[in-house]
């Protein structure tokens, strides 16, 4: 029965029963999650994700996902990993915490953001010290400069030749703050951090659906999509714009890592964009919620450990120096697989070219670019877990670490499946699961449409013709019915909701 054909139900004789509600509404939008194993992990930092992960009530997924970022930008153009003489690729890692609000993206993120800002604070005491030396040097070059214009001056009034301009004249620039991470930076801005960090970034967003879809929505007519494109393959950049002046931003290697969350009703939206290949670059982290669990006492010390054991493996990995060019500007020292290692790897890359080959859509464009996503995380991987040691730094890139690089793109592979999954479904399932969870968080009897398109983020709802289809498909699913009135009449917006529907489960 539809829901039009239940609000003709007189209910005069009586209350109409509940019909049993259809629970595949919450339960069928995406595949199973996959399971995170410990052989999947940097050697060694298992027990700290976990650990972690406890601590803060969140997947050790999250955790997973925001360490390999940040390692990746911590490490930088400092090193990059060469397959061939003819192929290699930074370090640099995209990855997008895919969840609902409250599920822990946020504080699975937090270690590697506080860490990553103390490296900037450390960086800044030589940074002060850099700039109180240029400023005596930019008075010194003043002083010299107004020497010369006065030499000129004189020459011009006695007709005598002009001096040339003297050197020491011209001051370097202001040596830029050291910085490690940005949040939340238009495009403009981080070409210009880009442009003064060799190293690179790490690029953190709240919601990464806003910046999947909102590039150039002030008139880069496709620049801002070029350039993060670019910024996945790290390779040289130039800004041309006309408010420069005809003062190019350039950027030597553009090295971006990228890490931030996504809400799944806004999935859909964010991957309906352009097919430029964008979203493929990105890989997906949707864990299964974990329970909420009453809150405990951990000792002081325990937590401390694991903020040393992390920082001094950002500092390691920070400390690496970028080798020189030809030209005297700082290039990536390129760090290759072990024969075994690379036999290994060669495997991992066949099989997924094969697969992309195989697979359409956003599919084949995400297998497409594993073969260098699992490049990037082998050399990630090898550099954490020497981090975390004492030993000298690793020349070489080993078998393991390439194996544990091939299990995590493994289940990468799987939870882009859960993406997929999510995809199939229509537009109205989609929202309607989303109320439909919302429905069973608040166990309220009652729905009004308007309090709950009121509500932060749920303006989605605004659109009436998208709200009665999500509705709809309540209502056949038997999550809701039209409340009734004294008259026999129907409030507008009102929905009682059956109360034959489970618990949530925390």
């Amino acid at each position: 029965m539809t829901v039009d054909l239940r609000l003709a139900v007189t209910r005069a004789a009586g209350e109409v029963p509940w019909p049993e509600p259809d629970m595949r509404l919450v339960e069928d939008d995406r595949a199973p999650a996959p399971v995170l194993e410990d052989d999947a992990l940097p050697a060694g930092w298992g027990g700290w994700i976990a650990a972690e992960a406890a601590a803060r009530g969140c997947p050790r997924d999250y955790v997973a996902a925001g360490l390999i970022a940040a390692a990746s930008a911590w490490l930088g153009n400092a090193r990059h990993v060469a397959a061939t003489t003819t192929w290699s690729e930074p370090p640099h890692m995209w990855l997008a915490l895919i969840g609902a609000p409250s599920t822990g993206k946020t504080p699975g993120l937090r270690p590697m953001i506080e860490a990553s800002r103390h490296i900037e604070r450390e960086a800044e005491l030589g940074w002060q010290a850099a700039c109180a030396e240029h400023a005596t040097l930019a008075e010194g070059a003043r002083a010299i400069e107004e020497q010369w214009r006065a030499a000129v001056r004189k020459a011009t009034k006695d007709s005598e030749p002009l001096p040339d301009r003297p050197p020491g004249v011209d001051a370097l620039p202001e040596p830029p703050r050291p910085r490690v991470l940005a949040m939340d930076a238009t495009t403009e801005e981080l070409q210009h951090l880009l442009a003064e960090q060799p190293r690179g970034l790490l690029y953190l967003r709240d919601e990464l659906s806003g910046w999947l879809g909102n590039h150039d929505r002030y008139g880069g007519h496709g620049a801002d999509r070029a350039f993060y494109l670019e910024a996945w393959n790290g390779g040289p950049y130039v800004a041309d714009r006309v408010k420069y002046r005809g003062r190019p931003v350039r950027i030597a290697r553009t090295a971006l890592a990228i890490l931030g969350g996504m809400q799944p009703d806004r999935l859909r939206e964010a991957l309906a964009g352009p097919d430029d290949g964008l979203a493929a670059r990105l890989a997906y982290v949707w864990p299964d919620p974990v329970p909420i669990l009453p809150l405990a006492r951990e000792a002081d010390a325990a937590a401390r450990a694991r903020r040393d054991r992390l920082m001094a493996a950002a500092r390691r990995l920070c400390g690496l120096a970028m080798d020189g060019d030809p030209g005297g500007e700082p290039a990536p020292r390129l760090v290759r697989p072990a024969e075994d290692a690379l036999a290994l790897y060669d495997e991992l890359r066949r099989d997924a070219m094969q697969r992309a080959r195989s697979s359409r859509g956003l599919a084949a464009g995400w297998h497409g670019k594993t073969p260098g996503r699992a490049l990037r995380l082998a050399l990630v991987y090898e550099l954490l877990t020497w981090s975390g040691g004492d030993g000298a730094e690793p020349r070489t890139i080993s078998a393991d670490a390439v194996a544990q690089a091939g299990g995590y793109s493994d289940y990468l592979a799987a939870m882009l499946d859960c993406v997929i999954a999510g995809l199939a479904i229509g537009r109205a399932e989609a929202d309607a699961a989303v109320i439909a969870r919302h429905i069973r968080a608040e166990r309220s009897p009652a729905l009004n449409e308007r309090t709950l398109y009121q509500q932060p983020g749920w303006s989605w709802l605004r659109e009436a013709d998208r709200r009665a289809a999500a509705l709809r498909v309540l209502g056949n699913a038997g999550w809701i019915r039209a409340a009734a009135q004294a008259s026999g009449g129907r409030p507008r917006g009102d929905w009682e909701v059956s109360p034959r529907l489970p618990a949530a489960v925390p």
